[in-house]
């Protein structure tokens, strides 16, 4: 069996550069394919991607292409060597490239114009580098840029900009430093119009798109290749470059899962650890086809790092959004209440405009553009400009996340709604006691601000429980539609061998409610509800009825129609 800690080294989690990542034997998942793609086309072109997802590498196996080709030098092989482009690259020219990580260029910076010199000064370097003439304390960036250009042959650099608007992302709030930052994009996308003979290759890197940035025609001549079929897989991993590039991980993971020496695991047991992992990470679609889906890059190798091989959740609204504060600017646009019936059904659907407007820089932005941009929504089906967008979330990990987002905002209450009681969901939920569910569900209704956010229909009583579910790492579900309908929610807990059948009611006169309780028994058994929807070996199915007068709304009755085993 293969040493944990030797499998852990050679994971790529620390490495953003390829030659690094190449010269200490670090596992890669070979997207030169794509690396060739924009390589060999020299119209400026921007990826959008979340954050996490690979676009560091690939921006750095770029770098490393036009420096080096594929030919071996200073005494070791090409670090393309046994990759794709190995065999397809024929370009032997050594290029100048410019890379630009606005990332680090911005860290430590508290102004745009502390930006502005940071980039002056990595430009100042360059020049250096290759021996340009540097004008002595150039008074702006123009002046810089247009003295760098002029030294230069045409068709000859290579501009590599990564996170392009994280310095807009971190001047988000200040009206004054944001105007100035729009300023400076530009200055450096109007550079790359005005000079485009100059260039070889150019490729950006962010978050959110340019499109509504402000920069009037400065940057009409970028292609943005993010949701075209042809790059819909070149940041994230699919299911067969894990089999390729991770083999061992996932065996020896399949060994940990299954209790088994490493030599005895089937190839049965990795395809089951694949599914396993699909559910958790699995499901961003760039293009909206189910063929071009990929994984979450960095949850994956997260997994991989886990000695006890524990599917769990690694994402934080921190990671998802990049910043806390702009988190909080996207949640400010959101009618809560809608985006919680959207959660529930699973589907969120916007204006094919809309969806193409995602910056946060533009008040107008709708909201879900904006986190389909950062990951924690993605493409249903394929985008089409004359029809509506439908972005949904991709796994297990996300809808969790997502509830998470919902939940600091609806739950003002936080004494009652706390990481303890969202802890006991399964627990409680195993324990099949009526009243025990109720009143544990009810808390949960009761830590929810009612003027803010009211109660008022059965589909918003399903949904905040489904967020609630999804928040405590459950996946509920719903059987597929038959004549006669569908179970509000479907509970799988394997550990406990149990699936849970939940029917709501709601109702806003009290001397209803026990006729209701009624009509929901009949209902459940009559129509069948999760006989047949691939359950565990125990079912238990619950009727609840919610009541939505004035001075109660809460779940009112509760009754426990059967316990059977499937």
């Amino acid at each position: 069996m293969p040493d944990f800690n030797e499998l852990n080294n050679r994971l790529p989690t620390s490495y953003q550069s390829f030659s690094e990542l190449r010269r200490d034997g670090a596992e890669y998942v070979d997207k030169t394919s794509y690396v060739y793609m924009l390589a060999e086309n020299r119209r400026p072109r921007i990826l959008t991607r979340p954050r996490r997802f690979g676009k560091s590498t690939l921006l750095s196996t770029l770098e490393e292409l036009f420096l080096h080709g594929v030919e071996p030098y200073d005494g070791h092989d090409s670090y393309f060597k046994g990759l794709a482009i190995e065999k397809t690259w024929h370009d032997h020219a050594d290029y100048p490239v410019l890379y630009l990580d606005f990332y680090k260029l911005n860290l430590l910076c508290d102004t745009v114009a502390e930006f502005e010199r940071s980039l002056m000064e990595e430009i100042t370097s360059f020049c250096t580098e290759y021996q340009f003439v540097v004008p002595e304390n150039p008074r702006n960036l123009r002046i810089q840029l247009d003295n760098m250009l002029g030294q230069l042959p045409d068709a000859s650099l290579v501009l590599l900009v990564d996170e392009y608007d994280f310095p807009l992302l971190h001047h988000f709030s200040n009206a004054q430093e944001l105007k100035a930052c729009k300023e400076v994009l530009r200055c450096l996308f109007g550079m790359v119009k005005f000079n485009s003979r100059k260039f070889r290759c150019v490729f950006f890197t962010g978050i959110t798109r340019y499109q509504d940035l402000g920069m009037g025609t400065a940057g009409n001549n970028f292609t943005d290749i993010s949701q075209e079929p042809a790059f819909a897989a070149c940041c994230g991993y699919t299911r067969d470059e894990l089999k390729l590039s991770f083999a061992e991980h996932l065996r020896y993971a399949a060994a940990v899962r299954a209790g088994c020496c490493y030599e005895e695991v089937t190839a049965q047991q990795v395809e089951q650890l694949l599914d396993e992992m699909a559910e958790w990470y699995d499901g961003y679609s760039f293009d909206g086809k189910d063929s071009s889906r990929v994984f979450s890059t960095w949850s994956v190798l997260r997994f991989f790092s886990d000695s006890e091989a524990k599917l769990r959740s690694y994402w934080s609204a921190e990671e998802g959004l990049g910043m806390p504060q702009l988190l909080k600017v996207t949640l400010d646009r959101i009618d809560l209440g809608q985006m919680l019936l959207e959660f529930s059904s699973g589907v969120f659907r916007i204006g094919p405009s809309q969806f193409l407007q995602s910056s946060l820089v533009n008040p107008e932005a709708n909201p879900y553009a904006i986190l389909s941009q950062t990951g924690y929504l993605t493409l249903k089906r394929p985008y089409d400009p004359d029809n509506d967008v439908y972005l949904y979330c991709p796994n297990k990990e996300i809808r969790m996340a997502f509830a998470n987002l919902m939940a600091v905002r609806l739950f003002n209450k936080r004494d009652l709604y706390t990481k303890d009681y969202i802890s006991k969901t399964v627990e409680i939920l195993a324990s099949l006691d009526a009243e025990r569910i109720k009143t544990y569900f009810n808390a949960l209704f009761h830590a929810l601000p009612y003027e803010q956010y009211p109660i008022n229909s059965e589909a918003m009583v399903a949904a905040l429980i489904i967020a609630h579910l999804c928040g405590a790492g459950l996946a509920p579900r719903a059987e597929v539609s038959t004549s006669t309908g569908r179970a509000d929610c479907i509970i799988d807990l394997p550990q406990k061998k149990l699936t849970i059948v939940f029917e709501y009611k709601y109702e806003s006169d009290p001397d209803k409610l026990d006729e209701r309780l009624e009509e929901a028994l009949r209902q459940i058994k009559e129509r069948r509800y999760g006989e047949a929807a691939g359950c565990q070996p125990v079912l238990a199915r619950f009727v609840l009825v919610f009541c939505g007068e004035r001075t109660q709304r809460c779940f009112a009755r509760v009754a426990l129609l059967d316990v059977s085993r499937t």
